[in-house]
């Protein structure tokens, strides 16, 4: 299955948002309940697991769209927004 561009920018956006909640929710966790604990490190590697996803599937992108400009990474790296309040 071929994702038109319009659905990745969909799932770049949604990437993008996750990525960053997950990430500060990380931040969070370790700060206020400790680095050595495991809810901090289930939580980390749960944002690494989530950017790996992001990574593999602009890869993807690229893939199926090789005449992308290589600017086309900001479908996948931009200012993360929530996508509900986008529409």
């Amino acid at each position: 299955m071929k994702p038109t561009l319009e659905e990745y920018d969909e799932l770049g956006a949604e990437l993008c948002f996750l990525c960053s909640r997950l990430s500060r929710l990380a931040c969070l966790i370790g700060q206020q309940i400790g680095v050595s604990k495991d809810s901090y490190k289930h939580a980390r590697e749960a944002a690494r697991s989530l950017d790996k996803c992001k990574s593999v599937t602009e890869d993807l992108m690229f893939y199926h769209y090789p005449g992308l400009p290589r600017e086309a990474i900001t479908i996948f790296y931009r200012h993360p927004k929530n996508p509900q309040e986008q529409e």
